[in-house]
């Protein structure tokens, strides 16, 4: 009788162990970014995100500073119309765009004493919650950037 209850605890703690594993599993693949949530916000300079929603926007500045700046966007459409410049005698910025399945769709570096402005569409992508990254690499000026929905 006792060899019976010991093995029926040994079958349920092996079921409560496999049921937290899936809960725990569950709970991680569904932890996907929201619109307009900050992933990351390493950069020591200052962003100011000046529109958010549809056409996200924003200024930055920076005083040789580094560090990434990310959040997500909601884009239900499968391309984006990206625009950002900066003014700055050192450094560069880094802006990339990830679609809602995290595959790259655009990749683009402005560096000081090159061209400073950067407009056009990225990629096609699949639409949803897409990443923004702003990298900044010894970044000394300001700049802007601004998003648009585009088929």
């Amino acid at each position: 009788m006792i060899n019976i209850k010991i093995r029926e605890m040994k079958t349920r703690n092996k079921i409560y162990a496999l049921l937290a594993v899936a809960g725990l599993f569950a709970m991680t693949s569904c932890n996907k970014v929201k619109d307009g949530e900050v992933i990351t916000d390493t950069y020591s300079g200052n962003v100011n995100v000046t529109s958010t929603g549809t056409n996200p926007g924003g200024d930055f500045t920076g005083n040789g500073d580094n560090g990434v700046y990310a959040f997500g966007w909601e884009n239900n459409m499968s391309k984006a119309e990206v625009n950002f410049d900066i003014t700055t005698p050192t450094g560069s910025l880094n802006f990339k765009l990830e679609d809602a399945d995290d595959n790259e769709v655009l990749n683009k570096t402005r560096s000081a004493g090159g061209d400073d402005t950067f407009s056009g569409v990225s990629s096609a992508g699949t639409p949803g919650v897409w990443i923004v990254t702003l990298t900044f690499t010894e970044f000394n000026g300001d700049g802007s950037y601004s998003l648009t929905p585009v088929n």
